[in-house]
């Protein structure tokens, strides 16, 4: 199988598990607060599938940077949790309380509509999920070893008769010399 190929049937497996876990949180329904954030897994879960195709596929795991996947994991929980919280089933503490902060600050309308979207931010996250391993696991390159550093390059085969235009063979040698 080449490569190619192999990065075809990689994608289309991670699309196909996507779809699955989709699938499965379409089953589980929204109707209880359990099944709410079950839900919400599962549909990261699909995001974090399918993107782990993509950088697997590409090779793109070294594209990311332990700051900034540091920085953009704090912002996606701060927001798609708290946006997840306002959009419970059910009345409960934190639904409560970050509905009421957000009247206080001023976000209420803006998180309100966003509740309606929250299963794609949650496939998002799981999709940022999959940086993780590029910006822990950074690959160095090597050092170069002190044989390949040392190494002269390897000389020019000198021709079998060196060509003269005067007749002088050592002018020739010189001048060939001087070129290299």
């Amino acid at each position: 199988m080449t490569a190619r190929a192999g990065r075809t049937y990689t994608l289309l497996l991670g699309i196909g598990a996507a779809g699955v876990l989709i699938w499965i949180a379409t089953r589980v329904g929204d109707y209880s607060t359990w099944r709410y954030w079950a839900a919400l897994g599962l549909l990261a879960g699909a995001g974090l599938a399918f993107a782990l195709t993509q950088r697997t596929a590409y090779g793109a795991w070294a594209e990311v940077t332990p700051l900034g996947f540091l920085l953009a994991l704090v912002v996606a929980v701060i927001c798609v949790g708290w946006i997840a919280a306002v959009g419970e089933p059910h009345s409960n503490w934190f639904r409560n309380h970050f509905s009421s902060w957000s009247h206080d600050i001023g976000i209420r309308s803006f998180v309100d509509h966003m509740t309606r979207y929250v299963s794609v931010a949650a496939f998002g996250f799981g999709a940022l999920l999959a940086s993780a391993p590029g910006a822990v696991r950074r690959t160095r390159p090597a050092p170069a070893s002190a044989a390949a550093v040392e190494q002269p390059a390897p000389a020019p085969a000198e021709p079998a008769e060196p060509a003269t235009v005067d007749g002088n063979e050592n002018a020739a040698r010189t001048r060939e010399h001087a070129r290299v």
